[in-house]
Parts: C-alpha cells; sequence; structure tokens
C-alpha cells in the first residue's frame, strides 16, 4: 500500500495546523423522503459551521504581525458523510453502482445544507486545504464521478494550495497520510476483518448489471441489510457499546427483538459468507480473520495496532486513528502516542468507563513548528470558549 507523503512548506518559527475530525455519518438529513428518518445520526450541523468557521479566522485566519494567511488543513479522517444510512428508493440495495451512489451523495448534501456551505467557506480562504480519508461508510468515493461531484461542492473555483495541488483532496489509492514530523493517520476501518476495503479492486464487475458495483466488505453488507432495517425499530441499535453487553442486557429487557437481531445477524453472516453473489467477495482467511476477532475481542479502541505501527516505524511519535467512535488519548511511557478522534454522534456507553448517553465533539489539533508535531485531543464546545484538551 502507498503512503501519501505530504512536504509541506516550512517557514522557521511559524506555526501550521492540522484539525483531524472522523466519524460524524452526515446522511440525508432529519427528514427524508417526506417521513422522519432514523437513519440520520449527524444533528450538530450549527456547532460543526461553528468550528470550521473558528479555525479558518481569527488567530487560524492571518497572522495578526504579518497578515500572511495561516496555514490550516482540515483532514476528514473516514465516515464523515454515511453513504450507507441513505436508502435508495426507500430500501438498502447491496449492489451499489455509481448512478446510485450520486444519487445518494445529492441526498446528502441538501440534507445538510449549511455545513456544505461552511465547507465551501473553509476551502475558499487563504491557507486553508481539505483532505479526505475514505473509511467504510463512505467507500462510494471510490467512483470518479462521485469524487467529481463532491469536489465541486466544496471546491467550485477549482481553488489550488500554494505548491499547486487542489485545495481539497479526496484519497482513493491509499487508507493513510503519513506526515514528516511523525504523524500516521488511518481510519482505522483497515485493521477490522468484517470492514477492509480492497483498495486495490475497489470496484467488481456484474455481469447483471452490465456496470461496475462497489467492492464492499461484509460489514458494510451487514449493516445495510440487517442494521439498517432494525434500525426502523430501534434506532439505537448500532450506537451501544460493547455489543456483547448490549446483547446480554437485551435478552432481558428486550428479548424478542435481541433474539431477532442475533438469529438475523447469524443467518446473514452465513449466507453473504458462504453463498456465492456477483455483488461480493467472500474469501475464506477473511472469514477466519472475522471469527477471530470477534471471539479475541480485539475490536473495542484499535490501541494494540496502533502501537504495533508505532513500534515497526520508529521515525512515528503519533498515530491517529478514528472508526471506533471511543475517543482516546494515550501517551505511552516512551512518548509515543495514540489518539481517537472519536465522533460526532451520539453514543450509549454501556461500559463502566463512560456508563450513559454521550455527545463528545472530539478532534485531533496538531501544531507543527519547525519539524516538530504537537498533538492533542479536544472536544469542541462553541463560544466563548471554543475547545479544550479531552478529559475522557
Amino acid at each position: 500500500m502507498s503512503i501519501r507523503v505530504i512536504l509541506p512548506r516550512v517557514t522557521p518559527g511559524k506555526d501550521r495546523f492540522k484539525i483531524i475530525i472522523s466519524d460524524c455519518h452526515l446522511s440525508a438529513g432529519r427528514f427524508f423522503e417526506g417521513r422522519l428518518n432514523p437513519h440520520e445520526d449527524f444533528f450538530f450541523d450549527d456547532e460543526m459551521v461553528e468550528f470550521f468557521e473558528h479555525f479558518s479566522t481569527g488567530r487560524h485566519g492571518s497572522d495578526p504581525d504579518t497578515g500572511e494567511p495561516v496555514e490550516v488543513e482540515l483532514i476528514i479522517n473516514g465516515d464523515y458523510l454515511d453513504f450507507l444510512n441513505v436508502p435508495h428508493e426507500g430500501d438498502f440495495e447491496d449492489a451499489i453502482t455509481e448512478a446510485v451512489s450520486l444519487k445518494k451523495l445529492e441526498a446528502i448534501i441538501a440534507g445538510h445544507p449549511k455545513v456544505m456551505e461552511a465547507l465551501r467557506r473553509f476551502a475558499a480562504r487563504p491557507g486553508k486545504a481539505i483532505t479526505y480519508v475514505v473509511g467504510n461508510h463512505d467507500p462510494d468515493l471510490f467512483f470518479p464521478k462521485v469524487r467529481e461531484r463532491l469536489l465541486q461542492e466544496w471546491n467550485p473555483q477549482a481553488g489550488l494550495r500554494p505548491d499547486g495541488s487542489p485545495k481539497v483532496v479526496i484519497l482513493h489509492e491509499t487508507d493513510r497520510l503519513s506526515y514528516p514530523e511523525g504523524v500516521e493517520i488511518h481510519h482505522g476501518n483497515q485493521f477490522e476483518a468484517v470492514h477492509v476495503l480492497n483498495y486495490e479492486k475497489p470496484l467488481l464487475d456484474n455481469s447483471e448489471l452490465d456496470e461496475p458495483v462497489l467492492n464492499l466488505p461484509w460489514g458494510s453488507f451487514y449493516v445495510l441489510k440487517v442494521i439498517n432495517r432494525l434500525k426502523w425499530e430501534r434506532d439505537y441499535v448500532d450506537k451501544v457499546r460493547p455489543i456483547k453487553l448490549f446483547m446480554l442486557i437485551g435478552l432481558i429487557v428486550d428479548t424478542w427483538f435481541t433474539v431477532r437481531f442475533a438469529f438475523l445477524s447469524a443467518l446473514y453472516f452465513i449466507m453473504t459468507r458462504f453463498i456465492p453473489s456477483p455483488m461480493r467477495r467472500s474469501r475464506l482467511r477473511v472469514t477466519l480473520d472475522i471469527f477471530r476477532q470477534e471471539t479475541q475481542g480485539v475490536f473495542p479502541d484499535l490501541e494494540n495496532f496502533a502501537r504495533r505501527i508505532l513500534d515497526e516505524k520508529p521515525e512515528l511519535r503519533t498515530v491517529i486513528f478514528g472508526h471506533t467512535h471511543r475517543p482516546m488519548n494515550r501517551v505511552w511511557p516512551d512518548g509515543r502516542q495514540y489518539i481517537n478522534t472519536g465522533t460526532w454522534t451520539k453514543m450509549i456507553n454501556m461500559d463502566w468507563r463512560g456508563l450513559g448517553q454521550q455527545f463528545r465533539l472530539t478532534f485531533a489539533y496538531i501544531r507543527l513548528r519547525d519539524g516538530e508535531a504537537f498533538c492533542d485531543l479536544r472536544q469542541w464546545q462553541g463560544e466563548p470558549r471554543p475547545h479544550s484538551v479531552f478529559q475522557g
């Protein structure tokens, strides 16, 4: 897998900033197709507009001494747009073509007009740029016309950065960003077998439709065909962590729904992993990896994978993931750091470490100066104190 290395224009003593958000899951809006939409998980449009304004104006807009633009790169680290949560003609089809993805993108744009306008303003300002890393809920960006439409929406004037590259970049050939100051960024889905995207073959030829369809991982099919259908009954079904405790308590307090949930999950796994289909590829090795990870419970925070990357790459100091929806800022005794940017959606935590329903508008804040990176996990609060260090 190739790594995109960004070599910035370094001015001694001058701060540059990277602001990293992920897992906001913007879907088709609170109301869609004439009814309340249980598949919309993002309800902080106004707060996000304020967030983008803050990091593109004031002290992040231009240097008060020189008047030069302050360089701020907004890194959208996957699952920002949630194509999986947008129904197509009332259903969640698993044969996703470019035309279907374009319709879903238009629905998302129409569902969050304030956010789209704020992103256009951000990208248009001097020194500001946007980089989008694909996650497991937005693989529709593998389609060229979908990327073109989003770039047109966020960067309609085709503005360029000082180095000549576009002001808005959508990464679709690699799963990571790497910076020479010792920071590497992944969405994180590539470390979970059920959500691994195939960057070598993101599209599959489909003889039934005579056009390519997305090469989705099993987890995406599961969301489309099981989770999304059950959300009509229980809109929180995909928000509770840990899932095993949710199932155990559910057997007591919501028995029939939980039994159906477990049965449908098991049945769908068998049908999709062992029955051939032109819409998917089910390799035995991946199936075994899914079994292994689910039984070992390695998914909750991906901390072990972050540490493994740091051990394999001594030049790195900080690894940043999203994907898990659990914000973390772990610093080991050797000074190496793992940040997880969490989510801007509602989570229901049944773990004693954070019991209850939570909204945590978390993001990674990176200040680059003289070849060093100072990385922190912060929580957006809005004016008068816009953000503070995340305390857990």
